[in-house]
């Protein structure tokens, strides 16, 4: 499966699923915005190659999928420009529900790659039995909220002052798609 897109720019963009290969373009994405210290709750880029390998092993072990966007202009690792996973939740009684992810490099932002990666996700996760999408992300993230509501993503709730980042509390926002 691959997909081709164009973003506003005009750039070719090519979404599928992950390869093996593209481990390194994943976790250098990650890392790139744990770095930024403003969307995520983590402090700790992941640097250990046994870390990257397991996640990789259980994520296509228990059939969880990630997609990634590709720019095919671009040498590897940093062909690799977005990310986006849906894995399941840990309850067996919420095996139609699945967790979204999304992560996209900062130059690749604001250029409609989150929009299609979020709407090949559904699309994919639907053909996978799941039936509603989950996902949290900070009440900072106003660009974010944005686009998950254009998605179809509903507001469910907040966690007040959930997490503290930079010297400040952050609430969680909880947002919902019923596929």
């Amino acid at each position: 499966m691959s997909k081709k897109i164009i973003l506003k720019n005009g750039k070719e963009i090519y979404l599928r699923l992950i390869e093996k290969d593209d481990l390194e373009g994943i976790w250098s994405n990650f890392n790139e915005v744990v770095e930024e210290k403003i969307y995520l709750p983590v402090y700790t880029p992941v640097l250990n190659q046994w870390e990257k390998n397991s996640w990789y092993k259980d994520l296509i072990q228990i059939n969880n999928f990630c997609i990634v966007a590709v720019d095919i202009k671009l040498s590897s690792p940093k062909k690799i420009v977005g990310q986006l996973t849906i894995e399941h939740t840990q309850w067996e009684a919420a095996k139609h529900v699945g967790i979204l992810g999304i992560i996209v490099q900062k130059k690749y932002r604001n250029l409609g790659l989150g929009y299609f990666l979020i709407e090949l996700g559904k699309e994919i996760a639907k053909e996978r039995g799941k039936k509603k999408l989950i996902l949290s992300t900070f009440d900072t993230n106003k660009q974010g909220i944005k686009l998950y509501k254009k998605c179809g993503f509903k507001i469910v709730g907040t966690y007040e002052k959930q997490y503290f980042i930079n010297g400040n509390y952050v609430n969680e926002i909880l947002m919902e798609n019923r596929l």
